[in-house]
């Protein structure tokens, strides 16, 4: 690897112990990767994508401050609740503690939260991203342009296009969307390969929305980087449903 390469790589392992993710450096020769699913065929109706900021800035307080832990994103609920959502192993020891949500750049809370809404999940420690999540209640009813919808399928499909929604924003106040393609799903979650190498660090719970639907399939969760590709873990957003539900 050249200089460049190597701090490159650095930056993006250190991201991704942020992230709260395995993140594998494989060794060896073998540079190529496998081959993404093919596109695959969606029954959901087509939806526009989200607009304007949709992903936000997770502040938790600590003393007197709120200190930015990671993202979060606000979900329309069934029956027309909404729900903050953003990751367990964001809140450092596992105990809830009030927080807002910001957009990036800015002071002034889009939603604040002082309760949960359903039990609390717990930091992901193996191949389980369906445990790592936290679910409030909000003070008072957030900005409806500001909730995205959950999809109806409860999760995106091998193949499909999907895009992260960074909580950080671009630096400017306005979104930063980042592109890739489902590379599995199964019973402990989602696997995304991301389209360009970056550093994922503190993205952690943002919304992961459907190309197709327009609507919102997960929570970025994990970072995996391997030579050439930087894969994103994530928590499914028919589970995080059932994790309402069960309150």
């Amino acid at each position: 690897m050249s200089g460049r390469t190597i701090a490159r790589v650095i930056i993006v392992v250190l991201a991704g112990i942020a992230l709260g993710g395995v993140v594998t450096l494989v060794a060896g020769p073998r540079l190529l990767l496998p081959p993404l699913p093919p596109p695959p065929a969606i029954d959901a109706p087509r939806g526009d994508a989200p607009t304007g900021v949709v992903a936000f800035e997770e502040r938790v307080r600590q003393g007197d401050a709120y200190m930015l832990s990671g993202s979060g994103f606000l979900l329309e609920l069934p029956g027309g609740q909404v729900a903050g959502v953003t990751t367990a192993h964001s809140l450092g020891e596992g105990n809830f503690a009030p927080m807002v949500f910001t957009i990036a750049g800015e002071s002034a809370p889009v939603a604040t939260f002082d309760e949960l809404l359903a039990p609390l999940g717990r930091p992901r420690a193996g191949d389980d991203l369906t445990i790592d999540y936290v679910l409030m209640r909000p003070s008072s009813p957030p900005d409806p342009a500001r909730v995205l919808l959950p999809d109806p399928r409860g999760a995106p499909q091998p193949g499909e296009r999907v895009s992260l929604y960074s909580g950080l924003g671009d630096g400017r106040g306005q979104p930063r969307i980042l592109h890739g393609t489902v590379e599995s799903v199964d019973a402990n979650g989602a696997w995304l390969r991301m389209d360009d190498l970056f550093d994922p660090g503190l993205m952690s719970g943002s919304p992961i929305i459907s190309q197709h639907t327009g609507r919102v399939v997960g929570m970025t969760i994990a970072v995996w980087l391997r030579p050439g590709a930087l894969s994103i873990g994530v928590h499914p957003i028919g589970s995080i449903l059932e994790k309402a539900a069960s309150r």
